[in-house]
């Protein structure tokens, strides 16, 4: 085993170069990644990979000093501190002032809010309200990358107690004892994307831990079952298989398996193989290059991705070949000028813990101040213009329930929606549907207290409600689910359908592929939600389409104005284009007397087109659902459509 010195905490347990080669690797993966999605179509689960690596180290350094007796809180959480805040604290400084120049209100208003998670560790639990990672709108947010900083740091509020407790009295179940909770953990995750929830599964600690454990299986691993000499060279073949297989060609995202896990099994198999004696691929791993990347790893993570964003924010395009080179060449810069002159002095011993602790508090306070000004003063307005600054008002607006909101219901969910007594057997009248019926909720909300509706929304974000037909096999099962659900709420009249109504690939429930030229297979399914709800006493409302841009409106029009930049995407789509697209299924679902049928079209349709922006304001949140100040454009047909059904 190498014994130079190199990455923090090496001193506690030796060094291993090949851990860092694996940390480049991890970090090279996620740079490629969000430098062009089509390079490495996996390459974000180099995230993944570092949380292996750091559920691995942490309990090594734990569990050695447990077992000496020797092990401190306050010690483990200085270590924290000097790993993580002074890097940390010197990123958002410089992103802090690059924000201040460029983003425009509604934007920095959203940067001061994941300023202010990302100090209190718990960006991660904000960026899951906020935004879907793979989405265009998280492309123009700096600091989005930081959510691991969340999941880790909430991981080490409770693990190293664990440890400590383990290691003092039950030593023989530490092992499986964290064997038990990492497949809780995995288990949680699985479910979840069983159930809809890929949005909590990506972001949250609970489902999420089973990575950071999977490490610490490695660590606990008994000398006896530690792989040495062939096996240990084998095995390390089969994790750098596991990891390429991963970050290549991924398995399918938010499928049944989370789609981490053979990078994860990957990782852990390289870890293991150099515990006692290194492979050759470990050898390999731990060649100079790969393992200088892995000591700066935390800055290039830290660095890459505001320095990716804040260029394609100012040109609102993807970066070209040549421009991707040169963000490369100056975030490699400013990682290892954060690596040489911040990292490294910061872990060293020679600055004291009280000095450490005033220095990152005084950090903490002065970031947490400008986070303020910044949402307070609604994002420093005046440094744009105003037609740019009420297009970007829209951006990211559309209507999410709020976590306090949501209630279970059956194996799913529901979101309250004038429900006083939070019981959904309570509910009159149902909004069932994806994230374009959600979108829709609030003004529904409104409508129902007018008539004292009591109101539930069951969402299926991602999947159609329908049950007949849908875009897989996960999605079909939940919509059936929810459909049962319904059908259980005895005080349910009515229930309100809204979801995406462009789809070239559809399923049956068996999964077998679907034609859905000119809709028609579509129709077919709404139809037969129709009457299936009809068959169980329920009426029924259909809330038609309505034609959206399909690129992120509100954020790329606002910065082209701003940055004087050449408008060249269309802000209307021709009214016999909408017509052509979507008039067939319109005139279908209009020709059923037996439903309420609501237009969104006619609000903003004219009969020329069909309007993205409308009085200087963007009708949209994003590509494609509206944003929340605008529905009250929609009240009165939905009002209409309401009342057609009593």
């Amino acid at each position: 085993m190498h014994t130079r010195v190199g990455s923090a905490d090496s001193h506690l347990i030796g060094y291993r170069a090949d851990v860092d080669g694996l940390r480049a690797i991890a970090v090279i993966s996620v740079i490629a990644f969000h430098l062009s999605r089509s390079w490495l179509p996996g390459g974000y689960l180099g995230v993944d990979i570092f949380f292996v690596l750091s559920g691995y180290l942490i309990t090594l350094i734990l569990w050695r000093e447990a077992l000496k007796g020797q092990f401190s809180i306050l010690r483990f959480y200085e270590r924290r501190i000097r790993r993580i805040m002074p890097a940390l604290l010197f990123l958002l400084f410089f992103t802090t002032m690059a924000a201040m120049a460029l983003l425009l209100p509604a934007d920095l208003i959203g940067y001061g809010k994941s300023m202010l998670a990302t100090l209190g560790f718990v960006a991660n639990i904000y960026f899951w309200r906020d935004t879907d990672y793979f989405s265009r709108a998280a492309e123009a947010k700096p600091l989005l990358h930081v959510w691991s900083l969340g999941v880790e740091e909430q991981f080490y509020i409770v693990f190293p107690l664990l440890i400590a407790v383990l290691a003092r009295f039950w030593p023989r179940a530490t092992f499986p004892a964290i064997v038990l909770l990492t497949l809780l953990s995995l288990v949680a995750n699985y479910l979840a994307l069983r159930f809809g929830g890929a949005a909590p599964a990506f972001f949250l600690l609970p489902t999420r831990a089973w990575e950071l454990g999977a490490g610490a299986m490695v660590a606990l691993l008994p000398l006896s079952l530690t792989p040495r000499g062939t096996n240990a060279g084998f095995l390390a073949i089969i994790g750098t298989i596991a990891v390429l297989v991963g970050i290549i060609t991924p398995l399918p995202k938010y499928g049944a398996v989370p789609v981490a896990l053979p990078v994860v099994v990957g990782a852990m198999f390289l870890i293991a193989a150099g515990q006692i004696q290194l492979s050759p691929v470990n050898r390999l791993l731990g060649a100079r290059p790969l393992a200088f990347v892995g000591l700066i790893s935390y800055s290039l993570y830290l660095w890459h991705w505001p320095i990716i964003v804040f260029a394609q924010y100012y040109l609102v395009r993807d970066l070209n070949i040549g421009e991707m080179m040169i963000a490369v060449v100056v975030m490699t810069i400013c990682a290892v000028a954060s690596w040489r002159f911040v990292e490294r002095p910061f872990r060293s011993k020679t600055m004291t813990a009280p000095t450490l602790y005033r220095s990152a508090a005084a950090g903490v306070c002065v970031s947490a101040a400008l986070a303020s000004v910044l949402i307070w003063s609604n994002g420093l307005p005046s440094r744009m213009s105003g037609e740019a600054a009420a297009i970007n008002a829209a951006v990211g607006t559309n209507y999410r329930c709020p976590v306090s909101n949501y209630l279970r219901l059956g194996q799913s969910r529901a979101c309250v929606l004038n429900l006083p007594s939070r019981n959904p057997v309570d509910a009159k009248v149902v909004l069932l549907g994806n994230s374009h019926a959600q979108m829709y909720a609030p003004v529904w909300e409104a409508i129902f207290a007018e008539m004292n509706m009591p109101g539930l929304l069951v969402p299926a974000n991602g999947c159609l409600p329908t049950v007949s037909v849908n875009i897989s096999r996960e999605c079909t099962d939940i919509a059936a689910g929810n459909l049962r659900e319904i059908g259980k709420l005895p005080n349910v009249k009515t229930v309100i359908l809204g979801l995406t109504w462009e789809h070239s690939d559809l399923i049956d429930p068996n999964g077998n592929a679907l034609d859905n030229r000119n809709d028609a297979t579509l129709a077919q399914g709404i139809d037969d939600l129709i009457n299936r709800l009809q068959g169980i006493g329920k009426k029924v409302v259909l809330v038609g389409p309505v034609a959206y841009p399909g690129w992120d409106l509100p954020s790329e029009l606002s910065r082209d104005l701003a940055f004087g930049h050449s408008l060249e995407k269309p802000t209307s789509l021709p009214a016999e284009e909408f017509q052509r697209q979507d008039g067939a299924i319109i005139q279908h679902f209009e020709a059923r007397n037996d439903i309420g049928f609501a237009r969104p079209d006619t609000v903003l349709c004219d009969p020329s087109r069909c309007n993205y922006v409308i009085d200087g304001r963007s009708m949209f949140a994003d590509a494609s659902h509206i944003a929340q100040a605008e529905l009250f454009r929609f009240r009165s047909i939905f009002t209409e459509a309401l009342a057609a059904q009593h």
